[in-house]
């Protein structure tokens, strides 16, 4: 599937797993009589004629397809949409082979003839539907243990890697536990794209479900603790986790700065002149990036051409360095005095 910025935003994400071309049609209908419940006309007109398409297209396909079905639509200046596409995507057998090797998170729609039949269809529509596709496709997964076994997880997808008898209950259990876990061995990729299991990091890996009042206290920072087993909330903890982590990373690069500055070097870091860092960025001299998810129009920009390490910080931050010193902090490939560009 191209960008979705080529298309027009992503409004209906269909994944199928092996459903015929008429339960595929059957569940497309449904999934349209149901969004007759959507609050304005205008959306409710836009989502039937999505489905639509959608309907027709499936009917097309031939055998038992393993695909993403999608609808794009472009929207005007006012952020209407217009003209809407349907599109096909087949799996690849990577990405076949995870279908039957993972769990997909998610409501699971079973042929209405048959609804103990392996096939199914997941839907995912409006903003869910673009944060469905990104989680596939690049989101990165974090690890947790909980009292069944070891996982590793985005919001959509997750794979058991190693089974546990129940939690560890003291803080040499968890370091053991913690200190065996490498990529394949037993860790897995969830990933869509490439084989890319993850590696045990300063905040990716955190305990959930209930443990020993004592052992909550003594985990060290690099391993967290949730309560909650809802796999939303597992996750946007680590996402909590994570922002943390790159707020701190972003600190030290500050540090770095001042630190140059006050040696008289020309610094090797540079933090909130815009200006400054379009001047880095333009002339490819940017090698990595901190910058704040309200800066939007530079974060797609970077996104986009794939050439610059970036890391988008949420949340409010002005307590932190990073908030002090204008959210946007940058490292060159070398030293370089940017009022010469």
């Amino acid at each position: 599937m191209a960008d979705s910025a080529e298309k027009g935003k992503l409004l209906v994400l269909l994944l199928s797993n092996g459903m015929s071309p008429a339960d595929f049609s059957a569940a497309i209908e449904g999934l349209k009589n149901s969004s007759k419940s959507i609050g304005t006309h205008k959306r409710r007109e836009m989502f039937w004629q999505a489905y639509e398409k959608l309907s027709s297209k499936a009917a097309s396909l031939e055998g038992t397809p393993q695909c993403f079905l999608s609808y794009h639509a472009t929207m005007d200046d006012e952020g209407k949409p217009e003209e809407g596409t349907a599109e096909v995507t087949e799996l690849t057998k990577r990405q076949r082979g995870l279908l039957g090797s993972i769990d997909l998170l998610g409501h699971k729609i079973k042929p209405a003839e048959d609804p103990k039949a392996k096939s199914w269809l997941m839907a995912f529509s409006e903003d869910e539907a673009q944060e469905a596709w990104d989680d596939l496709m690049s989101a990165e997964p974090c690890i947790y243990l909980t009292s069944d076994g070891v996982f590793v997880a985005t919001r959509y997808k997750r794979a058991l890697c190693k089974s546990l008898s129940g939690l560890p209950k003291t803080l040499k259990d968890v370091e053991e536990i913690v200190g065996d876990l490498a990529p394949e061995k037993p860790l897995k990729s969830v990933s869509f794209v490439g084989n890319d299991p993850p590696v045990v990091n300063g905040y990716n890996v955190f305990l959930v479900g209930p443990v020993d009042k004592a052992l909550g206290p003594a985990l060290p920072a690099t391993i967290g603790h949730i309560q909650s087993t809802s796999m939303s909330e597992i996750y946007d903890y680590f996402l909590q986790r994570r922002n943390g982590h790159v707020i701190g990373e972003a600190g030290k690069l500050i540090a770095q700065m001042l630190a140059d500055v006050g040696k008289g070097l020309v610094p090797l870091i540079g933090a909130g002149s815009t200006k400054d860092a379009s001047k880095a960025y333009k002339n490819a001299l940017m090698k990595r990036v901190y910058v704040h998810q309200s800066m939007g129009k530079f974060i797609d920009r970077v996104r986009s051409d794939g050439q610059v390490e970036l890391w988008v910080i949420e949340g409010n931050v002005e307590d932190t360095e990073f908030g002090k010193y204008g959210k946007l902090v940058w490292e060159l490939f070398y030293r370089a005095d940017l009022d010469a560009f």
